[in-house]
């Protein structure tokens, strides 16, 4: 009968190959069947006479025993033992006799029972003759005489019993040793000849599986290959027939599809590629090997390209290794903007990259769009050079009010009422409030402009936080907070400005201070590769979610803000700007009602010109 499907196919495969590995395991068993009767018959048989033949002689010996002792003191003791020790020799001696299995064995028996026969009857005449002296009695003549040579006799015969019975166990233990022998040279055989005859059925039973299997794998590589007019010819009427005629039905199917939409798909990339290349800001898309797939007009432009560069790798084209930094990792850099001299000008541009991933979460290709924001940074720039104009023509008056204020409010100018000198001290507050406004204005214009000088050097990290916090302490201690500073190891390096790093550090503290009523302040140090961190933390009120976006922003303050009139909201822009200046990043962590911890980093020394790149 012949098998039509594939299941039938490797079924009969399985049932012929147990059916063998059965055989062997039962022949397998037979022979150890075998062994263990041969190695029962040694240990059980034999043993028993072997147990016999040392039973009977510690049994005579001890009679012999006796006899010493009714020559040396005439008691009746002596013959007691005698009497017992007869009855054990008798009975080992009626085992022996009945497990009788070796040729010759019933002989030495028939012996043992004669002499010992004798040894009994010369006992007789041995216990009734007087006992006289140890050497010249009728007892000593009888036992030298008679007693002793039967003894000797017996112990012999036992000897010769015990060793045919060993001798016997070796010759069966070596015929066991041949059974097991042969037992292993035969499975060997037939585990070969199992091993051979399976090997040439699986290479059969594979071929016929796997002939139609591999004509139906040459047809679906030239269909990959969009060879759609390729059919699938499987002599099959199993499993793999019907697949392959699966497969055929599918391929007609696809040429009508590739027909339908050829057409189709031809319009779309015109389509996109028209999208792509309407857009003012210039655009770039890179594969996973960095080499250009997608270039708009106005990147061409920007960069002056002329000629087609489809499938050319990025650096190859575009002399931007700022830009391929930010291609290679999207995620690396915080700062996304770059300079960009075109036409003797210089133009600012912000960088946008994003990696496309598909369903599958596989890296696809990277898309990066240049955005010019020049005017932008024209107009900031124009922004900050105002502030900054306003800030110093404001310093002035302010001062002048302050000094009149204050010797106002001192009565210099005369004796004031109650009333006058509240009206006078608010508005002191606020000359004052607005003066540090001004100071912070100045300072951030500075920074921004690029004026104000940065005095790098390598600094000790741990000293400048010690220094920083001794101001605090007091004022810690004063609303019952307890400030820490967790030194990690000694000897932190940083590339910093000393001034600048101690006035963001203060800044963080005072702020934890001013925003937490009791609990306690930790600031801590540590190295991170080639950068350094410092964190302040606290458990006062927390920020809320949607001030952490927005904290380091000018003017903005958390929404839990209990005095409206505290700070300026410049201290933490100032921060970002300082550590920025410095190549650092700042941020906070914080949930509402558990806390806050500032972080901020900068290069390690000996590592500046590395995290300058």
């Amino acid at each position: 009968m012949k098998i039509k499907t594939l299941k039938g196919k490797m079924l009969l495969g399985f049932a012929v190959m147990i059916i063998i590995i059965a055989g062997v395991v039962g022949w397998s068993i037979y022979n150890f069947e075998i062994l263990s009767s041969a190695i029962n018959d040694i240990m059980v048989e034999n043993y028993r006479s072997i147990t016999a033949s040392d039973s009977m002689v510690e049994a005579i010996e001890r009679q012999d025993s006796a006899l010493l002792l009714l020559i040396r003191a005439p008691e009746d003791r002596g013959q007691e033992i005698f009497r017992r020790n007869e009855k054990e020799f008798y009975t080992w001696l009626a085992r022996a006799e009945d497990n009788i299995t070796i040729e010759g064995e019933g002989e030495i028996l028939s012996r043992i029972n004669d002499n010992y026969l004798n040894f009994v009857s010369s006992f007789d005449n041995f216990y009734n003759a007087p006992a006289g002296t140890n050497e010249t009695g009728e007892r000593w003549e009888i036992y030298n005489e008679e007693l002793l040579p039967t003894f000797t006799e017996i112990k012999n015969d036992i000897r010769e019993l015990r060793e045919i019975n060993r001798q016997e166990m070796v010759n069966a233990q070596q015929n066991a040793d041949s059974r097991a022998n042969q037992a292993i040279i035969y499975t060997i055989v037939l585990a070969l000849m199992v091993i051979i005859f399976s090997l040439i059925f699986a290479i059969y039973l594979t071929k016929q599986i796997l002939r139609p299997i591999k004509e139906l794998e040459k047809g679906i590589k030239k269909v990959a290959d969009r060879n759609f007019q390729q059919k699938v010819e499987v002599a099959s009427e199993d499993e793999i027939g019907v697949l392959a005629d699966e497969f055929n039905e599918m391929i007609s199917k696809l040429q009508e599809y590739e027909k339908l939409n050829v057409k189709k798909l031809l319009m779309e990339k015109e389509k996109s590629e028209a999208v792509v290349n309407n857009l003012s800001s210039p655009l770039i898309v890179t594969d996973q090997d960095h080499k250009i797939v997608l270039i708009n007009e106005a990147a061409k432009e920007l960069f002056s390209i002329k000629q087609d560069v489809i499938d050319t790798h990025f650096l190859e084209v575009i002399q931007a290794e700022e830009i391929f930094e930010y291609i290679k990792n999207p995620n690396a850099k915080e700062k996304n903007t770059f300079k960009l001299k075109t036409n003797d000008k210089k133009r600012h541009y912000r960088i946008s990259t994003n990696q496309v991933i598909d369903d599958a979460e596989e890296y696809q290709f990277t898309v990066t769009l240049l955005e010019d924001i020049t005017r932008l940074k024209e107009i900031d720039n124009m922004k900050s050079e105002f502030v900054s104009t306003v800030s110093h023509e404001f310093r002035t008056p302010l001062t002048s009010m302050n000094m009149g204020l204050s010797m106002v409010i001192n009565e210099d100018t005369g004796e004031l009422n109650e009333e006058q000198r509240e009206l006078l001290e608010a508005a002191y507050e606020d000359v004052e409030r607005l003066t540090e406004l001004v100071n912070d204005l100045l300072d951030l214009s500075k920074i921004e402009s690029g004026k104000i000088e940065m005095e790098f050097d390598k600094v000790d990290i741990n000293d400048i936080i010690e220094k920083t916090l001794n101001p605090f302490y007091k004022q810690a201690e004063e609303k019952e907070i307890e400030l820490e500073f967790k030194q990690s190891e000694d000897n932190i390096f940083a590339w910093a400005d000393p001034s600048k790093i101690s006035w963001v550090i203060s800044n963080l503290v005072g702020n934890a201070l001013r925003y937490a009523d009791e609990g306690k302040i930790g600031v801590s140090a540590e190295v991170k590769g080639r950068r350094v961190l410092v964190s302040v933390a606290d458990n006062g009120p927390g920020i809320p979610k949607e001030y952490q976006s927005k904290i380091f922003d000018k003017f903005v303050r958390a929404g839990n803000d209990k005095d409206e009139k505290s700070g300026t909201g410049l201290g933490l822009a100032i921060s970002k700007e300082i550590i920025t200046a410095h190549n650092g990043r700042i941020w906070v962590d914080s949930e509402e009602g558990e806390g806050s911890t500032f972080s901020f980093y900068i290069p390690r020394f000996g590592y500046q010109e590395e995290d300058n790149e």
